[in-house]
């Protein structure tokens, strides 16, 4: 049996061990606090710098509708002003991006909040990318001129990926303000996206019949263009998935 003294140690190691565990527990507590705090902060500073680079990205699609159109007007010095805009904007957002990463590896951040903005960017900027790719191939095409069902259908795709950029441009000023609202954005996203799949697809039947007749590179220029710009809806429509999952991490 323990004697008074062995018990009474035996209750003090006990409690010392009790008291140590439950410091930890509060300073593990405190820092990850801490943490939170300040990953935060530099979650809003990134989607501060990622609201910018939306706003070049908005640019190069907006020059490269415009080069469709005037592409279905027949105005090929218009068609190569465009292009330029186009190749400037897109390198303006490419820089852009490079900075907004490079801060990413700045200060406290959470690993998993790192993970979702990298490819939120990333993928953000591969519709820039599918912007220029079918501006590349308008500028390929000129001095032939389009179809009309043909352009004013490849011209209807092209806006409708403008209009999902603008509403990107939306879910990032609202996202860590009202997450439910980033979320309602990403089904009008997913909404467009649909649209353009539906244009497509009539468009694909114009295309065909065109090519029975035309020169194949005309043929095959026809249907790259159009298969840019669904690329380019498709990745507005992976930034809206993005979106959705860091609302819902804030939420």
């Amino acid at each position: 049996m323990l004697n008074h003294e062995q018990s009474l140690a035996r209750c003090l190691i006990y409690v010392d061990k009790t008291v140590k565990y439950s410091l930890e527990v509060v300073l593990l507590e405190k820092f990850m606090s801490v943490w939170s705090w300040l990953s935060d902060i530099r979650r809003k500073e990134i989607l501060d710098m990622y609201r910018k680079h939306v706003e070049r990205v908005y640019e190069v699609v907006m020059y490269a509708k415009d080069l469709i159109e005037a592409l279905v007007k027949g105005d090929i010095s218009l068609v190569q002003d465009e292009w330029k805009k186009v190749f400037v904007a897109e390198r303006a957002a490419d820089d852009m991006k490079r900075e907004t990463l490079s801060q990413l590896t700045k200060g406290a951040f959470h690993p998993i909040d790192r993970e979702e903005i990298v490819r939120l960017i990333l993928t953000t900027d591969d519709v820039a990318d599918y912007a220029k790719a079918w501006s590349r191939r308008v500028i390929l095409y000129i001095p032939n001129k389009l179809p009309e069902d043909i352009g004013l259908k490849l011209l209807s795709m092209a806006s409708k990926v403008l209009e999902a950029v603008n509403i990107i441009k939306l879910s990032a000023e609202v996202v860590t303000k009202d997450p439910r609202k980033a979320l309602e954005l990403a089904d009008k996203i997913e909404a467009i996206e649909e649209e353009v799949d539906d244009i497509r697809h009539e468009l694909f039947k114009n295309i065909l019949t065109f090519c029975d007749n035309a020169k194949p590179s005309l043929c095959i220029l026809a249907k790259e263009i159009m298969d840019s710009i669904e690329n380019a809806a498709d990745k507005c429509e992976n930034v809206g998935d993005l979106f959705r999952r860091l609302a819902l991490m804030i939420i």
